[in-house]
């Protein structure tokens, strides 16, 4: 019953976007166009549903805001663990999600999807050092796909998109609970005979909300009044257990 109103649905929303897909070969909507983070987020699922024209196959994929990342190399010494290198990498996605109804490398050639970018292989994550070694360079850029992809921010795999019939298609993007906020560009692709014929891009806005956002907005507009502050508290904390701890 549940699948049967969805579907009802995404034909509706579908049906409402007639006029512009007899106009082009390719129709996407989401089911919301913000994901809203609060105190209690844990993750969450947003539909996304589309129209074809003709025949051919589907590729989704979704890409958070650029970031910054440095990964650390940690070697054993006198018992303790320590950093002794480290990497920086710029420009990467924060996020990186694909989804397809077939697996990608029989959709396109491999010059292709290295253009566009498409599948977990094939994401740019160049070294900020442009003189860093290039062994050290692969290994520490494998370290952090490892890293997002146990995080679940990067998808190892290809999601399943599924065809309710020749025209209509639907796939399910996951947010989990660690999602970066910030503007997320979604490209579905539509590929036929080993070519994309066309591609539609649709934006994302992942927000936080209520007292999350009061904190996020605070911490990034008064970073040194929210650093006293966060002292004060774990301090007063530990002070408090400690208190409570005497007392037992």
């Amino acid at each position: 019953m549940l699948m049967r109103l969805l579907q009802s649905s995404i034909f509706a929303a579908v049906l409402c976007t007639s006029v512009s897909l007899q106009a082009k070969e390719l129709v996407v909507d989401l089911s919301a166009p913000i994901v809203k983070i609060t105190a209690g987020f844990a993750g969450t699922e947003l539909l996304l549903f589309g129209a074809k024209r003709g025949p051919g196959d589907v590729i989704v994929v979704v890409r958070g805001p650029l970031e910054r990342k440095t990964v650390h190399l940690k070697e054993r010494k006198f018992g303790i663990w320590v950093n002794t290198d480290n990497l920086a990498f710029d420009d990467i996605p924060s996020y990186y999600w694909f989804s397809s109804n077939k697996p990608v490398n029989k959709m396109l050639p491999a010059d292709v999807l290295t253009r566009h970018q498409i599948g977990l292989d094939e994401i740019q994550i160049l070294p900020e050092n442009e003189d860093a070694n290039a062994e050290q360079a692969i290994a520490f850029s494998a370290a952090l796909v490892r890293e997002k992809v146990r995080k679940k921010l990067y998808s190892k795999d290809a999601s399943p998109l599924l065809f309710l019939n020749d025209m209509l298609f639907r796939t399910r993007i996951e947010f989990p609970a660690n999602v970066s906020v910030g503007e997320f560009a979604i490209e579905t692709y539509l590929v036929r005979d080993n070519e994309i014929i066309t591609s539609e891009t649709t934006l994302l806005n992942v927000r936080k909300f209520g007292l999350e956002a009061k904190v996020y907005n605070f911490a990034h507009d008064h970073a040194l009044l929210y650093g006293i502050f966060a002292v004060i508290i774990a301090c007063f904390a530990g002070w408090l257990a400690n208190a409570a701890f005497k007392r037992r």
